[in-house]
């Protein structure tokens, strides 16, 4: 299959937005590449928009059902996203607007969007964002919409508020977004090659740090929260870990201008992959790449999973002491410990419980639950900071879950008393 010209292939901007102004998807070939069942015995239900035949289809990753959704008037679909309620929402980027088709069956609506010229990316975020909460946890209530065509992101209110425009600055055709745990929201700059963060806390933006990215599509995270980025000009997808670390490759081979990215609850990675007509798994168990069976399937943009309802747990923190030296000056904070069970009190072992002081910004130690679900390490700070052993002492510590399928994240509040001296 020939290659789409480096700064015009489009919705991968670079097949979409062209296509969607030319219409050069016709021109495309399919690949080859052989249908295998997931290795897994799970199973996700999976939306799949496909841009050449005007469709979105419901699939069953394990190829035992496929349907249409029933939509009317779609042009060159592209983002989708799933609320709370499974009500699914489709940019309908040759038409210039977002619809929305709804749970029950109840019809197909437009979503009161102004302005909208060639829109892809979907996401859905809170109302009351900025209280450190994970999203998900109180329903989705706002539609981000990567309005690419006018180098903005649109945010609208599902309550009928007034539409307004996030304060995302420098931005050319943006394609993909997502949100992580604490509600920012991340913006695939597609043009820029590089992929931005609008803080929910009305803080700066900023540009994530990542090496060699060409015209950056789809968007995810995994529970776990790391990013994987569709890096369409490299025909790859990088993962970047969660509170830094190096960049790596996703092992999917034979991608062509990837696009879509979605992570179901057990962590398996699904890609879009545009120019081969179809869309990959990759196992979070390292079992091997896989293809999706989707019959009939050309050119994927969009992809989204339901809504996981995983088992809630609860975090219990134990008090703790902390001590302060000045000769090397440190802080030492010793007996830091939190069980992490179910809602119904049955221990989770070896589950990650990470510690850090109460605001969450300064990590203290990580350490994995034991057979009763505890989780204990010390930790030493090098600095002897009189208003910093005062801030620990008045305000204690936090203990954090970020949850692995089936369990949802959980925290807890501990304290911090004065350690004895012998």
């Amino acid at each position: 299959m020939s290659r789409f010209p480096v700064r015009h292939r489009l919705t991968a901007l670079a097949g979409i937005l062209t296509l969607c102004a030319a219409g050069l998807v016709s021109g495309l070939a399919s690949a080859a590449a052989a249908t295998a069942a997931p290795s897994a015995a799970r199973v996700a239900q999976l939306y799949v928009s496909d841009y050449t035949d005007n469709t979105v289809l419901k699939v069953a990753t394990d190829g035992s059902g496929q349907s249409t959704v029933p939509t009317t008037g779609l042009t060159r679909p592209t983002g989708l996203a799933l609320d709370d309620d499974s009500n699914l929402y489709i940019s309908d980027t040759g038409n210039n607007r977002v619809v929305t088709v709804p749970a029950d069956g109840s019809g197909q609506a437009t979503v009161p969007a102004t302005g909208l010229s060639r829109p892809i990316g979907l996401a859905l975020g809170k109302a009351d964002e900025g209280d450190g909460g994970v999203e998900g946890d109180e329903g989705d209530d706002e539609l981000f919409i990567a309005d690419s065509f006018n180098n903005r992101e649109v945010r609208l209110p599902l309550d009928g508020g007034p539409q307004t425009t996030v304060p995302a600055t420098g931005l050319l055709h943006p394609d993909g977004l997502a949100f992580d745990a604490r509600r920012d929201l991340y913006i695939a700059d597609f043009v820029n090659d590089r992929v931005v963060v609008v803080p929910a806390d009305g803080g700066p933006q900023r540009t994530v740090p990542t090496a060699g990215l060409s015209e950056p599509t789809g968007l995810a995270f995994d529970r776990a929260g790391n990013l994987y980025v569709a890096d369409s000009g490299n025909d790859r997808v990088v993962k970047l870990p969660r509170g830094g670390g190096p960049q790596t490759t996703v092992p999917a081979t034979g991608l062509n201008t990837p696009q879509g990215l979605a992570v179901d609850a057990y962590g398996d990675l699904f890609i879009a992959d545009f120019g081969n007509d179809r869309v990959v798994e990759i196992p979070a168990d390292g079992s091997g790449q896989t293809t999706v069976p989707i019959a009939g399937l050309s050119s994927p943009v969009g992809l989204a999973i339901p809504p996981s309802h995983p088992e809630a747990t609860r975090l219990k923190a134990s008090v703790a002491t902390v001590e302060r030296h000045t000769s090397p000056a440190s802080l030492r904070v010793k007996g830091l410990s939190a069980t992490l069970t179910t809602a119904d009190g049955a221990p989770l072992p070896g589950e990650r419980v990470t510690f850090t002081d109460s605001t969450g910004a300064h990590k203290l130690c990580a350490v994995i639950t034991n057979t009763r679900g505890r989780a204990r390490c010390d930790a030493t700070l090098r600095t002897g900071s009189r208003a910093r052993y005062d801030d620990l002492r008045q305000l204690g510590y936090r203990a954090t879950y970020m949850g692995t399928a089936p369990y949802r994240p959980s925290s807890a509040a501990g304290h911090l008393r004065a350690a004895r001296r012998s």
